[in-house]
């Protein structure tokens, strides 16, 4: 009997022992269950918050591009601004250079058409004769070619 209530004893622990160890991996279980939803539940949060993160920083990115666009398009402009009022001053000076130049040239081609028409009244045989040499010597040059 005593070997049946040793055996009994040894059985009844490790029943024991087994119900012991079930409880212990429920509750492991249980817990890495808890652990394992924590996990999840912060990587959501950070997951969700660092997204918030990245569209504030491409927001921040679109409104510097917008704003450096509009920077370069308001330094563009005042360039062409420049360049453009340059450019008028430019013509403007060399249009009145050419002005002065044209009626330059105009009272010398006046001046010299004068005195041709004096030395043709003066001597209308030399000028018929120079007229008729430069004219053959035109022909013949021409005809070369």
């Amino acid at each position: 009997m005593t070997e049946d209530k040793s055996s009994t004893s040894a059985s009844e622990k490790l029943e024991s022992s087994q119900a012991h160890a079930k409880k212990a991996l429920e509750a492991t279980t249980a817990a890495a269950r808890e652990v394992a939803e924590a996990a999840k539940t912060s990587a959501l949060n950070a997951y969700s918050a660092s997204r918030g993160e990245l569209e504030a920083a491409a927001q921040d990115l679109k409104d510097a591009a917008v704003s450096t666009y509009g920077d370069l398009s308001q330094t563009a402009k005042e360039k062409y601004g420049d360049l453009s009022h340059q450019a008028r001053t430019r013509y403007a000076d060399l249009s009145e250079i050419t002005s002065e130049a044209a009626a330059e040239y105009k009272t010398q081609l006046e001046d010299l058409a004068a005195q041709a028409e004096d030395y043709v009244r003066d001597n209308p045989f030399k000028a018929v004769g120079l007229t008729f040499a430069a004219g053959i010597l035109l022909g013949i040059l021409f005809r070369r070619r």
